[in-house]
């Protein structure tokens, strides 16, 4: 439930961002992007910093 109000939390409510992340990256289409993105990121750091705003040990 804690990770159901984050996700709700940065797409809709006060942390939410008016734009996509995507959006921000002015070549290529949004697919490629999203490829790029997803082979740079840290994902398990993602996940750890997620728990620790929801307080998940």
């Amino acid at each position: 439930m804690h990770i159901l109000r984050l996700i709700e939390n940065l797409t809709l409510g006060t942390a939410a961002v008016g734009y996509l992340t995507e959006s921000m990256h002015g070549a290529g289409s949004p697919q490629a992007q999203r490829i790029m993105i997803s082979r740079k990121v840290n994902m398990a750091e993602k996940k750890r910093a997620a728990k620790k705003l929801c307080g998940i040990e």
